[in-house]
């Protein structure tokens, strides 16, 4: 079946919860999910909606032309420390997991990028080790799913009538 979803990458941005984030929030978490996109140096199909999720919340055309010459040139935008909608910084950090794990793979670079980024987030360093086991184990039950689903594709309908 062609149309079946094997990505992790399910989890979208709700345009609605971003009402609730400032500008300089918004800007933040976009050149967070871009540098995180183009650390290990290649954009895997299933990681193009973040991208676009990252260009559709920013309103500012020089911080979305910013990222757009970033992902052509493969070159990571300079992250500040998040100092506004602290309320969220966990809620990012966890997207920024996802965003990860899109590809089914956690790559050393991304290791790198996601530890940067606890750093930038104001959390501990074991924030991250938290974050990517987590990560990790989405990935190993995502792919247990994809398993399950080709089997369950396969299973005769038994339909009981009463």
């Amino acid at each position: 079946m062609e149309g079946r979803i094997k990505s992790i990458a399910e989890f979208r941005l709700i345009p609605e919860y971003l009402t609730n984030i400032s500008d300089e929030g918004k800007n933040w978490l976009a050149r967070a999910i871009v540098n995180i996109l183009i650390v290990d140096k290649q954009l895997a199909p299933e990681e193009k909606g973040f991208f676009k999720d990252a260009i559709m919340m920013v309103e500012s055309e020089k911080v979305r032309s910013e990222l757009i010459e970033s992902i052509k040139n493969r070159e990571t935008v300079e992250l500040g420390e998040l100092l506004s909608d602290r309320d969220y910084a966990g809620h990012f950090f966890f997207f920024l997991g996802m965003v990860i794990a899109a590809d089914g793979k956690i790559k050393t670079s991304e290791v790198k990028m996601l530890t940067s980024i606890c750093g930038k987030l104001g959390f501990p360093s074991e924030t991250a080790k938290t974050v990517l086991s987590w990560v990790s184990n989405m990935i190993k039950l995502n792919n247990e799913k994809n398993k399950l689903t080709v089997v369950m594709s396969e299973i005769k309908p038994v339909f009981v009538l009463k």
